[in-house]
């Protein structure tokens, strides 16, 4: 019989539970497109290069609307008349306008595609989703509104004040060097989640198909 005075052996030590990966990635196969059944991987950087390429060339062809109607509301961006004295002076008032007007409809060509859609145009095209990182539900406005703002947002700010010789060119360059953050901490990102998605606890996933 065990002398109920000697010192038990402590318990084993409970292993570390496995990570939890969030409910919707249940269905993701990889970080890379394999060959098997109908699921989703997490949508790599040069797909999002070319979605996002569709999307700028929408915007342009939307801002090009915008400014031919603000030009000649306002009188044209740019003065072209070589005759003139004041050949090749920027008209404010029309760069300043057509600029808040696009940067609003920037905003909400992705706010309303990311909410209404679960995707750009773009992204769309490529079959690629964006939802919340957790459960995959689609984005809610606030979530949508910080990506943006993350992603879209400082370029839309830098064109605004691009015509600002030195204020410009600032901008310019603060936004080329975030393009290559986000671009370099998606790529590094098991689950490509650059730092605009991290912020706003997004993940961008891209339908696998299965091959035959």
């Amino acid at each position: 019989m065990p002398d109920p005075q000697a010192p038990q052996a402590p318990p084993p030590p409970t292993p570390p539970s496995a990570p939890q990966m969030p409910a919707w990635t249940s269905n993701i196969t990889s970080s890379v497109p394999t060959p098997g059944p109908a699921g989703f991987f997490y949508a790599d950087v040069p797909n999002r290069i070319f979605a996002y390429i569709i999307d700028a060339i929408i915007i342009a062809i939307l801002n090009l609307v915008i400014i031919a109607i603000i030009g000649a509301i306002f009188g044209s961006a740019v003065n072209t008349n070589i005759n003139s004295g004041d050949f090749g002076a920027i008209n404010y008032v029309t760069v300043f306008v057509a600029g808040v007007i696009g940067l609003v409809v920037n905003a909400g060509y992705f706010i309303y595609t990311w909410t209404r859609m679960r995707g750009t145009v773009g992204m769309k095209a490529l079959g690629m989703q964006v939802g919340a990182e957790t459960d995959g539900s689609t984005l809610d406005t606030n979530q949508a509104v910080t990506r943006w703002l993350l992603l879209g947002g400082i370029f839309s700010i830098a064109q605004l004040f691009n015509p600002l010789p030195l204020l410009g060119l600032l901008l310019a360059l603060l936004a080329l060097v975030w393009v290559i953050v986000l671009l370099v901490t998606t790529a590094q990102s098991p689950t490509k989640q650059g730092l605009h998605d991290r912020y706003a606890h997004t993940m961008v996933v891209k339908a696998a198909r299965q091959v035959a």
